[in-house]
C-alpha cells in the first residue's frame, strides 16, 4: 500500500489508543521497546505477503533510524522529536514545523512524543496497532531462533575476522615502517662510519705531522747545542782579551791622567813665584811636552797590542755567535710549528674520538631499528596467518548459517521477516569479506 493512498481516516485510526484493550497495550509496549530492527522484523513477519518487496526500504529506514540515534545507535527503539524530524527531512518530505508536528502526533500511536520504526511502519503501510500486535510472527520459532543464533555467530566471526585484517594491516605498516626506519638508521650509520674513517685519517695525518715537526725540532735543538758550544770554544779567548784591553785602557787612562796633571803643575809654576822659578817650572814643561813620559807609553803600546789580540780574536766569537742566533731562532720558529701540528693533531683526534662515538651510536641505532624490524616483521606475518585462518572459519560460518536460513525457508509457517533480516545481516558482512570469499 502506497503512503499516498492512505486516507486521513486511516491516520486518525492509528493514531487513537481508545479502540485498544489494556492487554494490547501492554502488548504495544513490549513490540515498541524492541530495537529499530526487532521492531522492522515484527512488523515484516506480520505482512510479508504484501511488503516481501519492501524489506530493501525498510532495511535502509533502521539504518537511518540507527545512525540518528545519537545515545543508542542500534540498540535504541525510539528518536526524540527533533531527530524524528530529521528522519523525515531525510526521506525528502519539506514540512513546515508545524505540519511535521501534526505529522508526527500522528505517526506517535502512544503520544510520547517519540517515534519508533514500528509506528513509522504502521503510518507508512497505514496499519493499526491491533493489526501490528496481532500479526503473525511464524510458527518455527525454534528454528528462526537457532538460525539467528547461527547467524550471529557468523556475524561475530566476520567481525572478528575484520579485527584481525585491521590487526594485520597495522602490523603489516608497522613492519614497512621499522624496515624504513632500519633502512634509514643503516644509512646514517655507514655515514658515520665514513665520517669517522675520514675523521680518523685525518688524525693520523696530523699526527705524522706532529712526529715530523717534533723531529725536525729535535734537530734544531741539536743544532742549536753544537753552535753553543763552538761559540763557548771561541768565547774564553775572546772574553780574555776584552779584559785585557780594558785593564790595558784602564792604565793607559791612568797614565794620560798623571802626565796631564804633571803638564798643568808645571803650567801652574810657570805662571807663579820668581822669574828663576818660572823659568825652571816652563823649562820642565818643555821638557815634558816634548815626550810622552815612559809609562804612558808603555801604556799606550800595550793597550795597541790588545787591542789588535781582541781583534783577532772577535771574528770567529761574532761568526759564532751568529750561527748560534740563526740556530736559536730555527729552533724556536720549529718548536712554535710544532706545538701548531701538536694542537691540530690533538684537535683531529678529538674529531676522530667524536665520530667514532657517532658511529657506534648509529650502530646501535641500526642494530634496534632491524631488531625492531624483524619483530614487527614478525608480528606481521602471525597476525597475516590469523586473518587468513579468521576468513576461512568465517566464510565456513557463513555458508553454514546460509544453507541453515534456506532449510528453515522451504518449511512451512516460516518467519519470512526474520529470515529476510538474517539474510540481509549476513549479505551486509560478506561486504567486509576479502574478495576472493565474497
Amino acid at each position: 500500500v502506497s503512503h499516498s493512498r492512505r486516507t486521513q481516516t486511516q491516520a486518525n485510526e492509528l493514531s487513537s489508543m481508545a479502540k485498544v484493550t489494556s492487554s494490547q497495550q501492554a502488548e504495544w509496549n513490549v513490540v515498541a521497546s524492541k530495537t529499530y530492527a526487532e521492531q522492522a522484523v515484527w512488523f515484516l513477519n506480520g505482512f510479508w505477503d504484501e511488503l516481501q518487496g519492501e524489506g530493501e526500504r525498510v532495511w535502509g529506514w533502521v539504518e537511518l533510524f540507527s545512525k540518528l540515534d545519537q545515545e543508542k545507535g542500534s540498540g535504541g527503539s525510539s528518536l526524540d522529536e527533533f531527530w524524528s524530524h530529521k528522519f523525515l527531512e531525510s526521506l525528502g518530505q519539506t514540512l513546515t514545523v508545524i505540519q511535521m508536528r501534526e505529522q508526527l502526533r500522528t505517526i506517535d500511536v502512544d503520544s510520547n512524543k517519540r517515534m519508533g520504526v514500528i509506528e513509522y511502519l504502521a503510518f507508512r503501510f497505514g496499519k493499526t496497532v491491533a493489526q501490528i500486535i496481532d500479526a503473525p510472527q511464524g510458527d518455527n520459532k525454534e528454528e528462526v531462533a537457532e538460525a539467528q543464533t547461527k547467524v550471529e555467530s557468523a556475524q561475530k566471526a566476520v567481525e572478528e575476522m575484520v579485527k584481525l585484517m585491521q590487526e594485520q594491516k597495522e602490523a603489516a605498516a608497522r613492519a614497512k615502517s621499522a624496515a624504513d626506519e632500519a633502512r634509514t638508521t643503516e644509512a646514517a650509520s655507514q655515514e658515520a662510519a665514513a665520517e669517522a674513517e675520514r675523521l680518523s685519517d685525518l688524525a693520523k695525518s696530523a699526527s705524522d705531522e706532529a712526529k715530523n715537526a717534533a723531529q725536525i725540532a729535535n734537530s734544531a735543538a741539536e743544532e742549536a747545542q753544537h753552535t753553543l758550544a763552538e761559540v763557548e770554544a771561541v768565547a774564553a779567548p775572546y772574553r780574555s782579551a776584552v779584559a785585557e784591553n780594558e785593564a790595558a785602557l784602564t792604565e793607559l787612562r791612568k797614565q794620560e791622567s798623571e802626565y796631564e796633571e804633571k803638564k798643568r803643575v808645571f803650567e801652574q809654576k810657570s805662571q807663579e813665584g820668581g822669574v828663576v822659578q818660572r823659568n825652571k817650572a816652563a823649562n820642565e814643561l818643555e821638557q815634558l811636552k816634548s815626550e810622552d813620559p815612559l809609562p804612558l807609553r808603555r801604556a799606550k803600546i800595550n793597550q795597541q797590542a790588545t787591542l789588535r789580540r781582541m781583534e783577532k780574536v772577535a771574528a770567529p766569537f761574532e761568526a759564532a755567535s751568529a750561527k748560534a742566533k740563526s740556530a736559536a731562532d730555527t729552533a724556536t720558529a720549529t718548536a712554535q710549528a710544532a706545538l701548531q701540528t701538536a694542537v691540530a693533531a690533538d684537535a683531529a683526534a678529538a674529531e676522530a674520538g667524536k665520530s667514532a662515538e657517532l658511529a657506534n651510536q648509529r650502530k646501535q641505532e641500526a642494530e634496534a631499528a632491524r631488531a625492531a624490524a624483524e619483530s614487527a616483521a614478525n608480528l606481521a606475518d602471525e597476525a597475516a596467518k590469523q586473518a587468513e585462518q579468521s576468513a576461512v572459519d568465517a566464510e565456513q560460518m557463513l555458508r553454514e548459517a546460509e544453507q541453515l536460513l534456506e532449510q528453515v525457508k522451504s518449511k512451512g509457517g516460516v518467519a519470512h521477516g526474520a529470515i529476510f533480516w538474517m539474510e540481509r545481516s549476513l549479505a551486509e558482512k560478506r561486504k567486509f569479506m576479502p574478495s576472493r570469499r565474497k
